[in-house]
């Protein structure tokens, strides 16, 4: 148990580090309210709402198309990278098949290596299958590296949990595909909506990728649309604070409906016997 003089001081410090965290946010919110303006216009808290900026930033800013392109490359990233984890840690940590430590460790190295090393050979790849200009380009790099990183992640969750559970469903004459959806992947749940949500948070801010294998303004996902709407809407505060906003906020609508099974994936176990 803290304290008095501990809890107080455990307060003021939360206090302190929430004003530095939300002031900036606070900011942002305030100058998208402001009324829409072309030219450099100051931040303040006492101007009349209005919503002019992100109508303008829907529309003019195209954000709209910018927002549907990044839903489509980052639902089939996740989609991918999910299933195809599950199924190769399943893979590695369950049926162990002859190789299976080699290609773990193939996997690791693969969500090691940094999107620059990667980004010229995925280019020379995409174009020569002639996947360049087109959601695919986007997608199956992505999507790759995910499924290296989800591997590890759940060959992680698949070791924590007790070899009696699939003993006990084998000798209840379970298939091996009902081993592993019926009964290991409901007790590692939190593990797979962590990592769903961590692909989702990386595919939706990438940036490099989308501006390398994209040149096509129709299929610009939010951050390099946000990007090039900073670009000749330099001055015009209030419209790129709304385009800002519109760029994060289903990345904030993600992580708050999903903060217990991340938090829970992140730090805890998984069931016992």
């Amino acid at each position: 148990m803290l304290s008095r003089p501990e809890r107080i001081v455990t307060w003021i410090v939360l206090l302190v580090v929430s004003v530095i965290i939300l002031y900036p946010l606070a900011t942002l919110v305030s100058a998208a309210l402001e009324p829409l303006s072309q030219g450099a216009i100051g931040i303040s808290f006492g101007h009349a709402l209005s919503w002019q900026s992100f109508s303008y930033a829907w529309t003019v800013g195209n954000f709209r198309t910018y927002l549907w392109n990044t839903v489509i490359v980052t639902v089939a990233v996740v989609a991918i990278s999910a299933v195809v984890s599950v199924l190769a840690a399943f893979g590695i940590s369950v049926l162990r098949p002859r190789g299976s430590r080699l290609l773990l460790y193939v996997a690791i190295l693969g969500f090691m290596l940094p999107t620059e090393a990667l980004i010229v050979p995925w280019y020379y790849q995409m174009n020569s299958l002639n996947f360049l200009n087109t959601y695919w380009a986007m997608i199956l790099p992505q999507a790759a590296q995910s499924v290296a990183f989800g591997t590890f992640w759940m060959v992680t969750a698949f070791a924590s949990l007790p070899r009696s559970l699939g003993e006990a469903a084998a000798l209840d004459g379970a298939s091996q595909w009902h081993l592993l959806w019926k009964v290991l992947a409901p007790n590692v749940a939190p593990a797979i909506k962590t990592m769903t949500a961590l692909v989702f948070l990386w595919t939706w801010n990438s940036f490099l990728l989308p501006l390398v294998m994209e040149s096509n303004t129709s299929r610009y996902v939010v951050s390099i649309g946000l990007s090039a709407f900073q670009g000749t809407h330099f001055g015009n505060y209030s419209a790129l604070a709304a385009g800002s906003l519109l760029t994060a906020l289903p990345v904030v609508l993600v992580y708050l409906f999903a903060q217990r099974s991340f938090i829970s994936g992140m730090f805890a176990g998984s069931v016992v016997e």
